[in-house]
């Protein structure tokens, strides 16, 4: 296990953006989150659940190899040595828990915890997959499996977070988006309180501790010019405003989508 654990903590250059490595893994992205749900837009709810549940599973797979990967030391001994910073429990992370609530919560017996898990998939962790998939400096490091794992995860965000919407679209509506930003409440203030309880370690979850500075950009200066309320305030602002403007990007080109067809229908 020590061998295989040091095989994956082989090193390379810290891609760039928008740096050979960046270019041929946003590919495959880009094909997936057109093609997958493309063919799943109309499959029973059995398969797509499906599809959730063995990405789900994947997902967790390869984030469980991460957090060994982060937390082994190889060396004469080798030892361990885990970060609480490292729990998955960041913006990005939510798709481990959100998921399973569409797969498993019955959504005729509570139909608005699954509709605000759609939206959290759709919207949120959507948006956030695109802006680390674009702005890679985010994520990546100098561990080839720590940077594979980042694309593939992140990338799973957008695909998974296109097919939720796809399959949804006629049950997606502005209701979805609000219920999606109070679910992302709820998780913010959770995070809140987990940065809180492991001070003074350094624990940033969903980049608002309010005692330790941010590293996001621009977001640093914020912080550190006008003071954390109106850091948090920019921050929560501006997580609602992407996820509404992403509501108003997918609805519209469903709109558009759907009166071609209609028109092309008609016209037979």
């Amino acid at each position: 296990m020590d061998e295989f654990l040091h095989f994956l903590q082989g090193t390379m250059e810290e891609p760039e953006i928008i740096s050979w490595f960046h270019l041929i893994v946003l590919i495959p992205i880009i094909c997936a989150a057109i093609l997958v749900p493309y063919f799943l837009k109309n499959t029973s709810e059995k398969v797509y659940k499906r599809v959730l549940f063995f990405s789900w599973i994947a997902l967790l797979i390869l984030e469980l190899f991460k957090e060994l990967v982060k937390a082994f030391h190889y060396g004469n001994p080798s030892y361990w040595e885990y970060s609480v910073r490292d729990f998955p429990f960041s913006i990005c992370s939510m798709v481990y828990y959100f998921i399973p609530i569409v797969i498993f919560v019955n959504k005729e017996k509570h139909p608005k915890i699954v509709d605000a898990a759609n939206g959290y998939l759709c919207f949120i962790t959507l948006v956030m997959g695109v802006i680390v998939c674009i702005y890679s400096k985010m994520a990546t490091s100098t561990l080839i499996y720590i940077n594979v794992q980042t694309f593939i995860h992140h990338g799973s965000q957008i695909v998974l977070g296109v097919l939720v919407f796809v399959w949804n679209r006629k049950n997606i509506n502005i209701k979805t988006l609000y219920r999606s930003l109070i679910a992302f409440l709820i998780t913010a203030s959770i995070a809140i309180i987990i940065n809180f309880a492991f001070y003074p370690r350094y624990i940033n979850m969903f980049f608002i501790n309010p005692i330790i500075i941010t590293n996001l950009p621009l977001g640093n200066i914020v912080q550190e010019k006008a003071g954390y309320p109106v850091y948090l305030l920019g921050f929560l602002s501006s997580v609602a405003l992407v996820s509404f403007l992403t509501y108003l990007v997918e609805t519209s080109i469903y709109k558009f989508i759907s009166k071609k067809i209609n028109a092309a229908s008609s016209t037979n």
